[in-house]
């Protein structure tokens, strides 16, 4: 998914996704920091994570860990944001 657009309908067709991009649009924080932030589970948010990881919208900056991974915008994901949410 590399259209712009189709990745605007994407995001906003789930209440979880938007929010979590427009977390991270703000700055890099862990899957715990977004779950606790959303006050939502962190399976929950990992799902997307990985979701949103496959969409390019969002990538992992510390692959290696198996805990505590940091979470930051692609890139294409900054794109979409300053394209569609900043206002």
């Amino acid at each position: 998914m590399t259209n712009i657009k189709q990745s605007y309908a994407y995001i906003v067709t789930s209440v979880l996704r938007k929010n979590i991009i427009l977390l991270l649009a703000k700055g890099s924080l862990r899957q715990s920091e977004i779950a606790s932030k959303l006050k939502q589970k962190q399976p929950n948010i990992s799902k997307v994570l990985v979701d949103l990881q496959k969409s390019n919208l969002v990538e992992c900056l510390t692959p290696g860990k198996k805990a505590w991974k940091l979470y930051d915008l692609t890139d294409f994901g900054k794109e979409l944001v300053n394209e569609f949410f900043k206002k």
